[in-house]
């Protein structure tokens, strides 16, 4: 080997020397890096912060009292309704029955899950002359009467997959009023038609026997279980 030969072979090997040199920072740096990231990923998940934030649970103390049984209601609303992150219920009488001599009675019960509205119930004083009249009218609002079925409950029941509804003596009182208490589901889970009703027909017959009671109806609601 000669000089010449012996420099540039120890020249490249300096060079060789001073890379691998210059890149251990970079290496340490990016696997810093991973680490920090892997570290922030695992808090997110433990602490159920978004975008690893679970599936939200319904609880019994949180539903709406106006639904009834709300261990019963609770489950229910498990049964049906989709996956969220986080539930929320809102629950409002906005017209009291004071007394007897009061014709008007309203409350409703909203469920939302990660803001989106799943489920609605409404309570209400109605007089109908003819109760196939509450059904046309107020329940399936336009839908087909035919996709209704019977229940008991009532003076007359119905649900679908999407509705349940029971129609409540309330009152003799001036004139025969009944309340009229609707569940509508905006939105649901995996559960077909065959488990979807059973399910609103348990927090229909719930809001129906909370709002008899809300209402101080004097003559037998005709609902049960």
């Amino acid at each position: 080997m000669t000089i010449s030969t012996a420099k540039a072979s120890l020249g490249n090997s300096t060079r060789k020397a001073e890379t691998l040199k210059n890149m251990r920072p970079k290496i340490l740096l990016t696997s810093g890096a991973f680490v920090a990231l892997a570290l922030t990923a695992g808090l997110f998940y433990i602490f159920d912060i978004p975008p690893f934030k679970g599936e939200g649970v319904i609880r019994a103390e949180d539903v709406c009292v106006s639904l009834g049984n709300r261990t019963a209601a609770a489950s229910a609303l498990r049964e049906i309704l989709p996956g969220k992150s986080s539930y929320s219920f809102d629950n409002e009488t906005t017209d009291p029955r004071t007394d007897k001599r009061d014709d008007s009675y309203e409350n409703w019960c909203f469920v939302y899950g990660d803001g989106d509205q799943l489920l609605s119930v409404r309570s209400e004083m109605l007089e109908y002359e003819q109760v196939d009249g509450w059904v046309a009218e107020a329940v399936a609002q336009g839908d087909s009467v035919a996709g209704f079925e019977r229940f008991t409950a009532g003076d007359k029941a119905v649900v679908s997959s999407r509705v349940a509804a029971v129609y409540v003596p309330c009152t003799s009182e001036g004139s025969s009023r009944h309340l009229s208490v609707i569940v509508r589901l905006k939105k649901h889970g995996d559960a077909d038609a065959s488990e979807l009703r059973p399910s609103l027909i348990t927090l229909a017959k719930g809001a129906a026997t909370y709002a008899h009671e809300a209402a101080h109806c004097e003559l037998p609601s005709k609902v049960s279980g």
